[in-house]
């Protein structure tokens, strides 16, 4: 009697897709929540930790399907890659979050002046927000090996007409002004403080502006401090990089005081 061979089917190449397919939706969905800022960032860190034992469980899964296949000849084969596929798409992001957050410098505060840098306007940070010291003396080494280029501006003209060019640029960069402090021609420095958000997750700098008086000149200092964050990953360096440059480049465009008179 010929006896008739019976294929298996491995459980752990079905399962695999399964939790790939909930790692990688939950990860996408949390994404989306804390980019519009309806989670905040400790839950989002949390859950997503949670995607990617998921996504981990699901490769190792794939894994075990894929060497059923080969030594049994196990069903489940085109499954166990889409749960490597689903895996690997969770993975990759985050593995790339961990990278960064053990290789870029565990700074949070970033300003241009480390000695005596722009202060925050008391109230305007929220309450959960991390706490932000008063001079940052103790990174100035670990900031200026990072980011050298990372300074302050010093523009031809009076506070009120660099004041404008401040509002414009943080205009053209969907910066919000929450609050500002002083007033031209009575006080020596004004300061803005505005807010910005990362493109693709949302993650939170306080961003405070201050611009200082020297007669003929006025300087432009700036700070961005990380909301939530432990580590900004170089996000706060970077805003202030690309705010700075716009500044040039719209100071370039406005008539000095001299080209009004």
């Amino acid at each position: 009697m010929r006896k008739k061979y019976v294929r298996l089917t491995s459980y752990a190449a079905l399962w695999s897709p399964r939790f790939g397919g909930v790692s990688l939706l939950a990860l996408v969905i949390l994404c989306l929540l804390h980019r519009f800022s309806l989670i905040r960032t400790n839950v989002f860190i949390g859950f997503s930790a949670i995607a990617g034992a998921l996504a981990l469980i699901a490769f190792v899964l794939a894994l075990k399907g894929l060497y059923d296949l080969w030594e049994n000849g196990d069903r489940g084969g085109l499954k166990a890659l889409k749960g490597i596929v689903y895996s690997l798409i969770t993975l990759t992001p985050i593995s790339t979050f961990l990278v960064m957050w053990c290789v870029l410098p565990p700074l949070n505060d970033i300003s241009t002046d480390t000695d005596t840098p722009p202060h925050f306007i008391t109230g305007t940070r929220p309450a959960d927000a991390l706490p932000v010291a008063s001079e940052l003396t103790a990174q100035a080494a670990l900031q200026l090996e990072e980011w050298p280029e990372l300074s302050g501006r010093r523009y031809d003209g009076s506070p009120d007409r660099i004041l404008k060019s401040v509002r414009n640029v943080l205009d053209a960069q969907g910066w919000p002004i929450r609050a500002q402090k002083g007033v031209d021609g009575d006080d020596e420095q004004l300061f803005i403080e505005t807010e910005a958000k990362t493109f693709y997750l949302g993650f939170i700098s306080d961003i405070v502006i201050r611009l200082t008086d020297e007669g003929d000149t006025t300087f432009v200092d700036m700070r961005s401090a990380s909301r939530y964050l432990h580590r900004d990953l170089g996000v706060d360096a970077a805003f202030i990089l690309t705010f700075m440059d716009a500044l040039d480049t719209e100071m370039l465009s406005t008539p000095t005081d001299q080209d009004n008179e």
